[in-house]
């Protein structure tokens, strides 16, 4: 048996040391909680220490164990609790289980078949009744063929024609049923990227309709309104949008496309040159930073051929390493969990010296709270710290989205990756990010998919959500 102590300030990162070292398996011993430094007892930090184990299962650890005890082994037992109230009780006292007790093997075995007695009973029962249904339905279907058969001379040509009119409406309301659930299957097998691909064919295919397009000013004026920007950011977005182009509205679409590709000009993704990049991410909770650090080192390692390493600070959430550890073992890329902010330089500069590309996840973060946006300071050191991503899901509302930009400002953000596109209709608070903060986008992800929903927020991307509907 393998037993270690481990100590922290909080009693999550001792549990986390335990799970990263001896495994999931490890037995949680003994614990308390104590003062370190201070005074006669006072002012000292407060400490968690954990004693754990891990069984050995190894057959020869089982049989040095028997030898050790000998014929004792065999008739008493000693019943722990994790170290507390543990006792030695005689084999004979405990009771047994239905495997090793013949009797209750029995008394099972008479219980089961009373049930399936009651179950073949009850189901002959049913057979007997569906069989005396179904001769009195023959018996009906008898005598009505036969009043059927006495008409028939009488009525013959009137019963053909409609008989071939219902025959021509059952064909008719079949194909209406069919050809809607065949395009639902095949729609319901694609991806959120090709539905999306498809959403604009189809609107192309039926663009002729003029009065669907944006022609003018005064048209965008109200549509972006009703995308959710700002009514500033839109009065803001056409002052720009007619400072840069002429008066004619002749053509609208490619005046709109080269005025996005000018507004969104210092968009871009993650661009490697010669050195080492270590870029963190940031973002409150649930706004899905680990699978979209996922995307973006598949994205590398796999289609770029990088060395692209991962580091883990979010020791909060449960599951959050294994999911991690779960990615890049598939990816085939290094890995490991940083417990306190002052280690993660060293780290860097130690195993993931050879890494093209480093990405930093750190704990999700209450905007709320200014107590856990402090902790994360450590993580965005721009002294080693060459980007800062700060990542929002478009879902949210526009009053949360200011409030979270606003809080996470503190920590200098370089640039916004934006979440969850797929989850929403309204594409405003794109314009609305980029009045208010001037902040360039990296990638936009609208999906679960690794590494396939994830794109680089370019100026043609960003024309899609906004003006697919139209133009697209």
């Amino acid at each position: 048996m393998k037993v270690k102590k481990y100590t922290g300030e909080t009693m999550q990162d001792v549990i986390f040391q335990v799970k990263a070292d001896l495994g999931p398996e490890a037995v949680i011993v003994n614990k308390r909680k104590f003062k370190k430094g201070g005074l006669f007892g006072f002012f000292g930090r407060e400490m968690f220490e954990v004693v754990a184990a891990l069984e050995a299962k190894s057959a020869d650890s089982i049989a040095e164990l028997s030898d050790s005890k000998g014929e004792e082994a065999d008739d008493i037992v000693e019943i722990s609790n994790y170290g507390r109230n543990s006792k030695k009780i005689e084999r004979t006292k405990i009771q047994k289980t239905a495997s090793k007790d013949p009797e209750n093997k029995n008394a099972i075995k008479e219980f089961i078949t009373d049930l399936k007695t009651a179950a073949d009973s009850a189901a002959e029962k049913k057979n007997r009744k569906d069989q005396l249904d179904k001769e009195e339905i023959k018996v009906g279907l008898s005598e009505k063929s036969n009043k059927q058969q006495s008409n028939h001379h009488k009525n013959s040509q009137q019963y053909e024609e409609n008989q071939q009119q219902n025959n021509k409406k059952q064909d008719f309301n079949n194909r209406q049923k069919v050809e809607p659930q065949k395009v639902e299957n095949e729609e319901s097998q694609l991806t959120a990227a090709q539905k999306l691909q498809n959403k604009f064919q189809n609107k192309s295919s039926g663009s002729s309709d003029q009065s669907k397009k944006l022609n003018n000013s005064n048209q965008l004026y109200n549509y972006l309104l009703d995308q959710g920007v700002d009514s500033r950011n839109v009065n803001l977005f056409l002052k720009q949008m007619d400072s840069q182009i002429d008066g004619d509205d002749s053509d609208f679409e490619n005046q709109l496309k080269e005025f996005l590709a000018v507004y969104f000009a210092d968009n871009g993704e993650i661009n490697l040159t010669a050195d080492q990049k270590i870029i963190s991410f940031i973002g409150p909770t649930g706004v899905g930073k680990t699978t979209t650090m996922a995307k973006i080192a598949a994205h590398f390692a796999v289609d770029k051929n990088k060395k692209v390493g991962l580091i883990t600070a979010d020791t909060y959430r449960i599951a959050a390493v294994e999911q991690l550890q779960t990615y890049s073992k598939i990816i085939d890329i290094p890995f490991a969990v940083c417990y306190s902010s002052s280690r993660l330089e060293e780290m860097i500069r130690g195993q993931f010296r050879n890494c093209d590309l480093i990405l930093i996840d750190t704990p999700g973060s209450s905007w709320k709270d200014q107590l856990q946006l402090g902790r994360l300071k450590g993580y965005v050191d721009h002294s080693f710290v060459d980007q800062v991503h700060l990542l929002l899901s478009l879902n949210t509302k526009s009053s949360d989205l200011r409030s979270i930009v606003s809080k996470f400002s503190e920590l200098e953000p370089d640039r916004v990756l934006l979440t969850k596109l797929d989850e929403t209709s309204s594409y405003g608070d794109i314009i609305n990010i980029k009045e208010n903060y001037n902040l360039p986008l990296s990638y936009l992800t609208f999906g679960q998919d690794v590494p396939e929903d994830l794109e680089a927020a370019t100026a043609d991307q960003i024309y899609k959500y906004l003006f697919g509907d139209f133009y697209a």
